[in-house]
């Protein structure tokens, strides 16, 4: 569906619209009222935040015991990554999601006295199905990539490097899981989504799913 078919469907009604400004507090709600997706949000940020703290203390053992500090040079180097290239590469792989679901007009965003960073797709009309693809695409790669990372190289000091990356990164996706709530809280209705750049929003519209009738 294009946005110009959306906005003349007169079955599909508006939900919501916000500005980047109001991301957050919306996201905070749509969590609040889910169990599925905020449960795995939850988890997989529990995950991250244990296996860093693991890894620092990992680190500096080898400190205490030998004042040996490759562990915590390479835990550092990947801290100063993720807060830094790391998110360009999660807005990317965001980016190249939307483009293999047909988007072409592609915009990179951010506040960073919010410490938001996003991608919008302009006026490209995208449904659930296609949404969870772009929306949880940074998540799978970067923790497998990470993951991967940290096997290669577990005797290794650059195994601090790949455990920083993938317990911080956890932090970066309540914004991705809190989007996806908010279609998994109206399961009565078939909901899609799209931005406009020139008016900085998203919006949300919705139309009743279709019972099927038996013969």
């Amino acid at each position: 569906m294009t946005y110009e078919e959306l906005i003349h469907d007169t079955e599909y009604k508006e939900l919501a619209s916000l500005s980047h400004n109001e991301i957050k507090n919306f996201i905070v709600n749509e969590i609040t009222e889910n169990q599925q997706w905020a449960r795995a949000a939850n988890l997989y940020q529990l995950t991250g935040i244990l296996a860093f703290m693991l890894g620092t203390f990992k680190a500096f053992m080898p400190y205490f015991v030998h004042r040996q500090a490759f562990g915590l040079l390479w835990l550092l180097a990947g801290i100063v990554f993720t807060f830094t290239i790391l998110i360009v590469f999660h807005e990317l792989i965001h980016a190249l999601a939307y483009w293999a679901m047909g988007a072409r007009h592609l915009f990179f965003g951010c506040q960073p006295k919010k410490f938001m960073f996003y991608v919008q797709a302009d006026k490209a009309v995208v449904g659930y199905r296609q949404f969870k693809i772009i929306a949880l695409a940074p998540t799978v790669l970067i923790s497998f990539l990470s993951l991967l990372g940290m096997i290669i190289f577990y005797h290794q000091p650059a195994f601090y490097f790949f455990i920083s990356i993938f317990g911080l990164h956890s932090l970066f996706a309540a914004g991705d899981f809190g989007l996806l709530c908010f279609f998994q809280n109206r399961p009565e209705l078939e909901i899609v989504t799209f931005d406009v750049k020139e008016e900085g929003k998203t919006y949300f519209y919705g139309k009743e799913k279709r019972k099927n009738i038996a013969v």
